[in-house]
């Protein structure tokens, strides 16, 4: 048969899986003893998310959970093809947006675009993309838990640098938008101390919801935004156990809680779209304790971010207000940070990425290039 004697593809070649199980949807109870980023399973991932002479992968890897307990957390991890530097490439840690609580919901299995993917490739990067703890894999996704969500973008990182072929080094930027923007703060605000061996070149939040307070405040009379408040409070009392739902949401809501681990955000918006959203809050979480003090401790700036951070933030976005993000901003200046800030005259909160898109590349460019980072933060 001369089929036997045509080379394997490029992925197919150098994904390099050795003994590692390849059903990256079935988490193994017990989970194998190991570190976090340590690699659980690992598959050669194809289809129209992975750009034209790129690799792909699908992953579980191990992390530490909200309980500081091991988990696996799944996810994805994009290289470009030919050989890499002898240093290894930068990696660029993706965190993505809200998509929901339910594990259907994991980016890795709708095979949602990351945004800017092929031009990262195209810059000589590997694109680490984390699911999150709890989303595609067992147990609740902590959304909006910023150690959680922080842990698991650093652990992308470093599992990227165990797959043998995609030539992952040590170097990383953490970027993302909205939830994500949430997520790469808390990373860096954690690499020191959690990824000592990872040098974290900068920090890229893109309309981050940081200003949990001020967002929530806002959101909760909103039936529109009712998904993100019920998906909160759900992961919260999942997460938290002194948190009792009785104290914020009616027997009505509670009766529905559940499709949260159901449907994705527009399904759980649809859920409770029938009703104004005083039929299912007894109180806002905001003004119940200790519901209230969970939140702010989910609020970055409480820790020193040793990398730079860029923030950019549209200026009609209606999901994240860019009144909360300059009050961010404030907040990470006042924590000492280096902080570039730049809104976008227009823009919305889906806008942003695309607007700010080239300008992006251009600072992650600069910190893989050693370059000076600019501050916007007055002294």
């Amino acid at each position: 048969d001369d089929q036997q004697d045509e080379p394997r593809s490029e992925v197919e070649a150098e994904v390099g899986v050795g003994a590692l199980p390849t059903d990256v949807r079935t988490v193994p109870d017990p989970l194998p003893e190991g570190e976090p980023g340590d690699l659980i399973a690992l598959a050669p991932r194809t289809g129209p998310d992975v750009p034209a002479g790129a690799q792909g992968w699908d992953l579980l890897y191990r992390s530490e959970g909200v309980d500081g307990q091991g988990v696996a957390v799944s996810g994805r991890v994009y290289a470009p093809g030919g050989p890499s530097p002898a240093e290894g490439r930068p990696v660029v840690s993706w965190a993505h947006g809200t998509v929901g609580v339910a594990d259907a919901c994991a980016p890795s299995r709708t095979g949602d675009q990351v945004p800017g993917l092929a031009e990262l490739l195209g810059a000589g990067y590997v694109v680490a993309a984390t699911d999150y703890e709890g989303l595609g894999t067992p147990g609740t996704h902590p959304y909006l838990v910023g150690d959680s969500e922080g842990r698991s973008v650093l652990d992308a990182a470093r599992a990227a640098a165990r797959i043998d072929g995609a030539g992952a080094g040590n170097r990383v930027v953490a970027a993302g938008h909205s939830q994500g923007g949430h997520a790469v703060l808390f990373a860096g605000m954690l690499a020191d101390d959690y990824a000592p061996e990872l040098e974290l070149l900068g920090v890229v939040a893109s309309a981050p919801a940081a200003e949990l307070t001020t967002l929530l405040r806002s959101a909760v009379p909103i039936s529109l935004a009712f998904g993100l408040v019920a998906s909160a409070i759900y992961a919260y009392d999942q997460t938290y156990d002194e948190l009792v739902l009785e104290d914020v949401l009616t027997p009505a809501a509670i009766e529905r809680i559940g499709v949260v681990e159901e449907v994705c955000l527009q399904g759980v918006t649809d859920a409770f779209s029938d009703q104004l959203t005083s039929a299912w809050l007894v109180d806002n979480p905001l003004d119940v304790e200790p519901w209230a003090a969970r939140v702010a401790e989910n609020e970055p700036g409480s820790a020193e971010i040793s990398a730079p951070v860029l923030v950019v933030q549209g200026t009609v976005d209606f999901v994240v207000f860019a009144s909360s993000t300059d009050t961010a901003v404030e907040r990470l200046c006042d924590g000492g940070n280096t902080v570039d800030y730049r809104r976008y005259p227009g823009a919305g909160h889906g806008e942003v990425l695309a607007e700010a898109g080239s300008e992006i590349l251009a600072w992650i460019a600069e910190r893989v290039a050693g370059d000076d980072a600019v501050s916007a933060c007055v002294a």
